[in-house]
Parts: C-alpha cells; structure tokens; sequence
C-alpha cells in the first residue's frame, strides 16, 4: 500500500475590519466683521487646497460640515461647535506593566476626550493565517487618592495599519487630579500577534456656546481620516470687511456716478483707498478713537479711489484694477 499524500494549506488573511475615524472639529477666526462671505458657496472652501466642491458642483471631499458667521455684534454662536477643545498629544506607547499617567490642572474644563489605539492588531497563526485578535485597555482617573476605571475597552478586529478611537469622559474631580491609560493584555513577545497599544492625545473640552462678536469665522468639521497622515489645511475664498465706500460708488463695476456729495454707504469694496479709510476711521478696529472723520481727507482718498480703479493691462492680454 502506497504513501498517502498531504494537501498543501494556502495561508488564508482575514480582511481587515477596524477604521479610525477622527473627526476635525475646528473655528477659524477670518476677520474683523462684517464681512461679505464665500464668493461661491463651498467651492471656496478648500481642505488641503481641495474645494469642497468642484466648478460643477460635484462633490470632491465627503462628510464636510460647514457653518459660516459673517462677525455681526448679536450673531448666534455656530451650530455643532459648542464646545472649544485643547488638545495634548503624546503618540506614546502603553505597556501591560507600565500605565502612562498625566495630570490635569487646567480649572474651567468640562470633559477630557482620550484618544487612544492600536499600531497594528493581527495574529498569525502557524499555518501562516492572520486572523483578528483583540486587546483591553482602561481609562482611569484618580479620585480621592485612589484609581477609578471610567471607561473600560476592548480593540476587537483586525487592522494592519494604526488604529485610533476616542472615549470622552465627564464629572470631573477637582483639579489637580491624575488621569492614565491601562493596558490589560500582556504584551505580545512574538511577530505572530502585533497588538501594540498607544496612547495617542488627549483633549480638554471646554463645554461653552460662544457667539465671537464682530468676527467673521468659519467652522468646519470633516472625517480627516480621508486625509490619511496629511495635517488638514484649510482656505476659504472670501469676499472682506463691509466698508464705508462713496455713495455714489458701484464696487462691484467700480465705476463712479456723478458728483460726490461726501456721504457713504456700507458695502464691500477691495480698493485700497476705501480699505485705509475704514482703517483709519473705525473705532473699534481701526484708529477711529484717536483719529476723527474731519482729520482724514476724504477728497484726497476720492481721487486716489479713482485712481486705483483705472484699467491697466493684467499682463496676459486682458486689464485689471490698477
């Protein structure tokens, strides 16, 4: 009777199942206000010099938030964005025998968010399959000389690239106090199982609905996990201040009616004569409490108006504003 024959195994690798996603949460504070707005809705906001949205309208950028002020003095405070963050990072590495602890002093926080994960999570077995595994951790904070577990986590899947959640903790003690993260599961001591756990931030909430009088802001929040590692950049595509222009002036022809009588109008206008008008007159912002209206020579800055407003060549065979 002949040798039976083995059949060979092809190592089999479970799809990966863990996504972090990280939500950029952020106010950008743009200008003294009011100002005009976007030129064009959110094809003139860009996250990493991306808009929004295309000339056509289509979407380049998924799950984008974004919520415009134009720095009125009663605007309301900017939907979603209730709460002011500072954010810790630490990017360091937690050990079964070794708990990474800090200390909080910071007295007007509300809630701590840690944000915490793993470098990789996957075990390979001996035939050379990778499979999920999991992994424990707890946050803790110290009340009353003594170690509270407040959220207590197990990372179950697999991944094979770094991995980061977030748990927000509330009812504060009183500051100074300590917070830490645990690890639970014994550190791997073979390639076979990746499990290494970090820390990586944590953020102090401040839990207050600001309204930022008098400027003109921009919050925006996004999924940067679509970013990958990249910093999310942004820039916005405004139209400025609200000035004080002639009255018989059409910013948006540049273009002069008739005789000026010496009035103004608000409007908004980028000739930079009107620009350093309100710069010198505006009493909140400007030099208005040391300068007064009678101080400045409005006819003067009428012509030198005019003056900018004249064609030139732009240098590619059209004109512009001088």
């Amino acid at each position: 009777m002949g040798k039976g024959s083995s059949k060979g195994h092809t190592p089999r690798e479970a799809k990966d199942n863990l996504k972090s996603t990280q939500l950029l949460s952020v106010i950008d504070a743009i200008s003294e206000g009011p100002v005009e707005g976007p030129v064009d809705g959110l094809k003139s906001v860009l996250l990493n010099s991306t808009p929004v949205l295309d000339s056509e309208g289509n979407t380049n950028i998924s799950g984008v938030t974004v919520v415009f002020r134009a720095g009125e003095q009663e605007q309301t405070p900017p939907e979603g964005f209730e709460s002011s963050g500072s954010e810790t990072v630490l990017g360091t590495e937690v050990k079964y025998d070794t708990p990474i602890t800090r200390t909080i002093t910071s007295a007007n926080i509300d809630r701590l968010r840690f944000t915490f994960g793993v470098q990789a999570l996957v075990e390979t077995t001996s035939k050379g399959d990778r499979n999920p595994s999991e992994v424990r951790l707890l946050v803790q904070i110290q009340r009353n000389g003594g170690w509270v577990t407040e959220k207590d986590i197990t990372i179950k899947g697999k991944t094979t690239s770094q991995y980061l959640a977030s748990v927000v903790v509330g009812n504060l003690p009183p500051r100074p106090f300590n917070i830490r993260m645990r690890r639970m599961t014994p550190d791997s001591t073979t390639d076979q199982l990746q499990n290494k756990t970090l820390w990586s931030s944590y953020t102090e909430i401040i839990d207050v609905k600001q309204g930022y009088p008098n400027t003109a802001l921009v919050g925006v929040q996004v999924d940067s996990e679509q970013f990958g590692s990249q910093q999310v950049s942004r820039n916005y595509h405004l139209r400025g201040r609200i000035l004080q222009v002639p009255s018989n002036y059409n910013p948006q022809t540049r273009q002069y009616s008739g005789i000026w009588d010496g009035t103004f109008k608000p409007a908004y206008s980028n000739n930079m004569a009107w620009c350093l008008w309100d710069m010198l007159t505006h009493p909140r912002y400007g030099m208005g409490k040391r300068l007064g209206a009678a101080d400045v020579d409005k006819w003067a800055l009428y012509v030198i108006g005019q003056y900018c407003d004249q064609s030139v060549p732009d240098g590619f065979g059209g004109t512009e504003p001088r």
